[in-house]
């Protein structure tokens, strides 16, 4: 007796797993995501695609078996199953090259501190380790969709904007370690009066610039994810971990960065002091002498000063090391 042949059609098995595995994929996708325009289209769009290869392979196989009854919807079952073992496979392995991303910018951050504590060149420290922190949001983005790949691109953007006012600060400070900030010898025209003060001038600017930077960083951060829906969990866990952050850096790092314009103050001042009194001190033999015991007497209150600046920066500097 020949089989029947009926036309394709699915059958309320091949209907119950598909279900199965969307309602579970939507699940994961809008538990990360947040229930939006944006997730939920593109969770739409997914799901279409996806259907697509099983019912392709489905209706071949169907046509090959000469349409014989459940031909199609055996295929269609197996593809389905194989897809979820892929995709299972495949979430495994983007989720551990997300770990390994992170443990990656962890570790950085850990060599960052010791090149630091071993005063290696602070610029290229920092350089090498910002590359290592680009690198690894690089390989999150590339492993994440939706909102969440858009948050990790905002993260870049942010981190880049934190390496210029970082990188421009450090070079101002490195500026006035040079020898010729405050080489007394030097100091004897106007136009070498006028460099240092501008050499001063800039690092002072630039402490500025970075308290500014360092007071609304948060709300920075949030600006550039404005788009981002407020329940997305990769926001929320971004956001908290800046917010922890913050409340740790914060009470070091305002008196730390108040101690460097402190500090540019006494040093612009003391050369401001020496260009006043031009013609009544002198500097001989490594020695610097006043005409007056009044002006020794100032110059001491100055240098003390900026002895002050000077112990506090480094102490401050160690205790912000260790809470990077």
């Amino acid at each position: 007796m020949e089989e029947k042949k009926i036309g394709f059609r699915l059958s309320k098995v091949n209907w119950i797993l598909a279900l199965i595995v969307i309602g579970i994929s939507a699940l994961i996708f809008l538990k990360r995501d947040g229930i939006n325009g944006f997730s939920l289209g593109y969770l739409f769009g997914s799901i279409v695609t996806s259907a697509i290869i099983p019912l392709f392979f489905a209706f071949i196989v169907w046509l090959l078996k000469g349409k014989k009854p459940y031909a199609g919807t055996y295929t269609f079952n197996i593809v389905l199953v194989l897809m979820c073992f892929g995709m299972i496979k495949e979430i495994g392995a983007i989720s551990k090259e997300k770990t390994d991303s992170v443990d990656a910018i962890t570790k950085s951050v850990s060599e960052y501190k010791d090149k630091i504590n071993n005063e290696e060149d602070g610029i290229d420290a920092y350089q090498e380790h910002i590359a290592n922190v680009d690198d690894g949001l690089s390989k999150m983005i590339r492993n994440s969709t939706g909102n969440e790949q858009e948050v990790y691109k905002n993260l870049q953007k942010f981190t880049s904007i934190n390496s210029s006012v970082m990188i421009n600060w450090q070079k101002s400070v490195d500026s006035v370690a040079q020898p010729r900030i405050l080489d007394y010898s030097l100091l004897n025209n106007e136009a070498e009066f006028k460099y240092q003060i501008g050499v001063l001038e800039y690092y002072k600017n630039q402490s500025e610039l970075y308290k500014n930077h360092f007071e609304n960083r948060k709300s920075l951060l949030a600006d550039l994810n404005k788009n981002i829906p407020k329940d997305n969990l990769t926001l929320k866990g971004v956001m908290t971990g800046i917010n922890n952050k913050d409340s740790i850096q914060k009470p070091i790092f305002e008196p730390f960065i108040k101690s460097h314009i402190d500090y540019s103050n006494d040093l612009i001042e003391i050369i401001k002091f020496l260009q006043d009194n031009k013609g009544k001190w002198e500097y001989k033999n490594d020695e610097l002498t006043f005409s007056t015991v009044e002006l020794e007497e100032n110059y001491s209150t100055f240098i003390n000063k900026i002895a002050e600046d000077e112990n506090r920066i480094n102490e401050l500097t160690d205790k912000l090391i260790e809470v990077m």
